[in-house]
């Protein structure tokens, strides 16, 4: 607790007091705090009745610092010296951090991104640790800024106001099937043909909708969804022990096609490309951990991402 005597002083008072004990002359001491010697005279006077002691001494070789003054110089030079740190964050270094970043994202970026993301944060920060959960439609709307540092996620994922973001990049369509498949030595299909099979649908929670729906426009409720699924790698999984088409991004299924048995196909439609952003609580922006963190999963997911945003 603070005296009630001290509780008035300003970090200008203090400041001058420092500056007295290290210049033991008013007017130098006036100089360094932009003041007048009589404003600096003054100042002191206001010091003299906060500690309840004179403080200095005149005498004939200048300014003497009573013994009071002097025990205060120390703890005075360490209190300014960290109100100096205020101003300016510390230097992050990630080589000897062990802080924990976390990531939440789509199952789909978890698969297509994380491991990527994570070889090189372990690279780069190897006392550190990376923890990831999974994002649905809308449960950012509804949790907390402080748990999280970063976000991957799609343009289905609906971002707070208080969340920045930026577009990664994008990723073309596929219609994706087993290598055994009806359609599969086809190099185009045809939309009859398309909506004439059973369909799996990788759904991110929240809402039912499925957005290429619009796409098909009247001949939506044709497409027959016999699998659903949050897991990404299951679906593909399943897509190639099934007939079952699942039309989605290419980027992480390409790398399963061999081990999955898998083909893809263009699609006998146009869809949109999907976008994909990194999002981040503003908050939190300018803390030095987080613009690392931030920039190392802004560069790994640009550099494997089909189409990046330049």
């Amino acid at each position: 607790m603070i005296p009630s005597s001290l509780q008035h002083l300003d970090l200008k008072s203090l400041t001058g007091l420092l500056y007295l004990l290290e210049e033991r002359h008013v007017g130098r001491a006036a100089d360094r705090l932009y003041l007048s010697q009589s404003a600096m005279s003054r100042l002191l006077n206001r010091l003299r009745d906060a500690f309840d002691d004179p403080l200095f001494i005149r005498t004939s070789k200048g300014m003497v610092p009573t013994s009071k003054a002097l025990i205060l110089e120390a703890p005075l030079k360490l209190m300014l010296e960290q109100m100096e740190g205020l101003e300016s964050s510390p230097d992050f270094q990630p080589q000897s951090s062990n802080r924990v970043f976390r990531l939440q994202t789509t199952h789909y970026q978890a698969q297509a991104y994380v491991p990527a993301i994570a070889e090189r944060f372990y690279q780069e920060a190897p006392f550190a640790s990376l923890e990831t959960t999974t994002i649905t439609e809308t449960s950012l709307l509804s949790q907390t800024e402080h748990s999280v540092d970063v976000v991957l996620c799609s343009e289905y994922i609906e971002i707070p106001n208080t969340y920045r973001k930026i577009l990664l990049g994008r990723e073309k369509f596929r219609c994706i099937m087993s290598n055994n498949h009806p359609l599969a030595k086809q190099d185009q299909i045809s939309l009859d043909e398309y909506l004439s099979f059973s369909h799996v649908l990788v759904s991110m929670g929240g809402t039912r909708r499925v957005v290429s729906d619009f796409v098909l426009a009247d001949r939506a409720h044709e497409r027959r969804f016999a699998f659903r699924t949050p897991y990404f790698l299951s679906a593909l999984e399943t897509v190639g022990r099934t007939s079952l088409l699942i039309s989605t991004s290419g980027l992480l299924a390409e790398r399963f096609c061999e081990q999955f048995n898998l083909t893809m196909k263009p699609l006998p439609v146009e869809f949109p490309d999907s976008k994909y952003f990194l999002s981040w609580p503003k908050s939190i922006e300018r803390d030095p951990a987080v613009e690392w963190f931030r920039k190392l999963t802004e560069e790994v997911a640009k550099g494997l991402i089909p189409y990046p945003e330049s």
